[in-house]
């Protein structure tokens, strides 16, 4: 297995941050990684969801949520390329002091391309989960 993970402390307390990542319809406005997102956030819910990693092309593809936890934990998991190559997609949301939250936003790739697949494009991914990161607590935090 392959990751890519990213991590940031975003100044509002999980049950804000959730709202926001929960709130699928709204990511065309704020996040320039995940564009849409179709779909309920709730456990084993199937999507559809359009994602944009820096130059390259939008990508379309379906997943299910395999990971729910209200005001902890979001994932999904997606199979791409006939089953060549799979990603585990998810957000941790963990409480600090003084009303702030750790965010962490990671993807963990699996199968024969994954190898390749993180050797080609692991710096376009962390960038674009690093930029939706900081949009996203751009929002939570002017609210």
């Amino acid at each position: 297995m392959k990751s890519v993970a990213t991590e940031l402390v975003i100044d509002a307390p999980p049950e804000r941050v959730w709202a926001a990542l929960a709130d699928f319809g709204s990511y065309g406005a704020w996040n320039p990684c995940l564009r849409r997102i179709d779909g309920e956030a709730g456990p084993g819910q199937s999507l559809r969801i359009a994602i944009r990693f820096g130059f390259l092309p939008p990508i379309l593809f379906r997943a299910r949520i395999d990971r729910f936890r209200r005001n902890e934990l979001l994932g999904w998991r997606a199979v791409f390329l006939f089953g060549l190559l799979e990603g585990r997609h998810w957000f941790e949301l963990h409480p600090l002091d003084a009303g702030k939250t750790r965010f962490v936003h990671a993807e963990t790739f699996s199968g024969v391309l994954a190898s390749l697949f993180i050797a080609l494009f692991s710096g376009v991914i962390r960038t674009s989960y690093e930029a939706a990161n900081f949009a996203l607590k751009a929002i939570v935090e002017q609210k």
